[in-house]
């Protein structure tokens, strides 16, 4: 099993330098790989690999190039590596090998967009405690010590919002455990963000919406700023960092809230949502983005495994909060206003909370799809 810690670095003015170089490097990389392969897609020719473009580049590079080698090869390397697998993700796409959207041709990698960046083999740091050693850089502190103990694979360095940031990957031996825990279904929503089929409702804690105003008022700082001057580059920061603590903020809810579904419940049932064709109703699209459905989906998926539980997801058109969870009536008349509502069934007749509902038969078809 593969797991990544995140950590932020506290590198000093000279090692943030070279990290800006090795970033910087990288993307030229990137960019110099992908002309290539739109100048042969141009003229007609096999596409070439991201493999034989690197080993062009390793043989121009001492009289092209030669800045490149005062950056570690491995975010060179890293490069060419994420290439690849940027234009397989294309041609996988398009042949409907891959679930989820459709994924665009690769673009080029723009320093406007920030500092980007850049890959680390294993061979190339060590960690110890709160000191993270890389090559061509020297020792760092990291705000705190690598949480698992395993092999490390390598590493990505990254910029965002004023702060640079390592995420290292471990090889870990786990065995995942028997789970004997019971089947929960989750329904979620805009006016609370998750409601279980045991009854628990989870806030919607609307991070973007409570947030929005500095938001606005930060955006039009930057625009009334003088393009390339050091204020707008200070006014970006300012903007970057309040959009990156909307993002922590909805990111700790979800794992949190994750977290607890998979060491409790042996199996989760949830909605095969589209939630980028739900974004597209303009009344509905901001509340949807701030509630952060497809991270919940995606970290359900990622956490269930290493727990022994089991993530199912129902079909998008099964109509989950229209059918009555006691005698199965569906309701065809039910709007989305109604929040609560009555059977139309004559034999049956129960008072059913619509999110409620929604989840316990969500838990149930689950159950009835996973075969338990």
């Amino acid at each position: 099993m593969i797991r990544a810690h995140t950590i932020r670095l506290n590198p000093t003015p000279e090692q943030a330098n070279l990290f800006r170089q090795a970033a910087g490097t990288a993307r030229f990389c990137y960019n110099w790989g992908l002309r290539a392969i739109k100048d042969a897609l141009d003229r007609g020719e096999k596409l070439p690999h991201a493999r034989a473009l690197r080993d062009e580049f390793k043989r121009i590079r001492a009289a092209a190039y030669p800045w490149t080698f005062q950056v570690g090869k491995s975010a060179i390397e890293g490069a060419f590596v994420n290439l690849g697998q940027a234009v397989t993700n294309f041609f996988a796409s398009r042949r409907g090998r891959r679930k989820g959207k459709r994924v665009g041709f690769p673009t080029f990698k723009s320093r406007r967009r920030g500092y980007g960046s850049f890959y680390v083999a294993n061979d190339r740091l060590t960690v110890d405690g709160h000191t993270l050693t890389v090559s061509k850089v020297g020792h760092l502190n990291m705000t705190e010590a690598l949480r698992f103990t395993g092999k490390i694979l390598g590493a990505t360095i990254r910029y965002q919002a004023g702060w640079w940031w390592i995420s290292i990957q471990v090889e870990l031996d786990h065995t995942p455990p028997t789970h004997t825990g019971p089947a929960i279904g989750v329904d979620l929503g805009i006016k609370s963000l998750a409601v279980t089929s045991e009854g628990e409702v989870v806030e919607n804690q609307t991070h973007l919406k409570a947030a929005l105003r500095t938001v606005k008022r930060l955006q039009r700082s930057v625009n009334r700023k003088v393009k390339g001057s050091a204020n707008r580059r200070k006014a970006v920061l300012k903007l970057a960092t309040a959009h990156f603590r909307v993002a922590c903020q909805r990111k700790d809810v979800l794992h949190k809230l994750t977290t607890d579904l998979v060491q409790r419940a042996s199996l989760v049932g949830i909605e095969d949502l589209n939630v980028a064709g739900m974004r597209k109703n303009h009344c509905l699209a901001q509340a949807i983005s701030d509630g952060g459905f497809a991270e919940f989906r995606r970290q359900l998926d990622d956490k269930a495994p290493a727990a022994g539980s089991q993530v199912v997801a129902i079909g998008r058109f099964y109509p989950s909060s229209k059918t009555c969870n006691h005698c199965g009536q569906v309701n065809a008349d039910l709007t989305l206003a109604m929040r609560e509502w009555d059977c139309p069934n004559p034999d049956c007749r129960a008072h059913l909370d619509r999110d409620l509902n929604a989840a316990r038969n969500i838990r149930d078809e689950a159950v009835r799809l996973a075969g338990v």
